[in-house]
């Protein structure tokens, strides 16, 4: 498991630190340490992805807000 973390591009440094003082390395088989690191890897993903849908929303919003201002939805 250790020869696999030292493997590892700088793109997962901070999640094998978390790895190594979370775990027990020397217990650990490369079964659950692949785990974690899909783990860790899909939740940036959707971080990723979410960061560009809560862009899309906010600038719908504000467009939203733009025409209801200018005559739209008045009563």
């Amino acid at each position: 498991v250790d020869k696999v973390l030292r493997t590892l591009t700088p793109y997962f440094d901070y999640i094998v630190v978390a790895i190594e003082e979370s775990k027990d390395l020397e217990m650990m088989k490369v079964e659950m340490l692949q785990n974690s690191l899909e783990v860790h890897e899909k939740r940036l993903n959707e971080r990723k992805n979410g960061e560009n849908t809560r862009e899309q929303l906010l600038l719908t919003q504000t467009n939203y807000k733009k025409k209801s201002t200018s005559g739209w939805n008045k009563k």
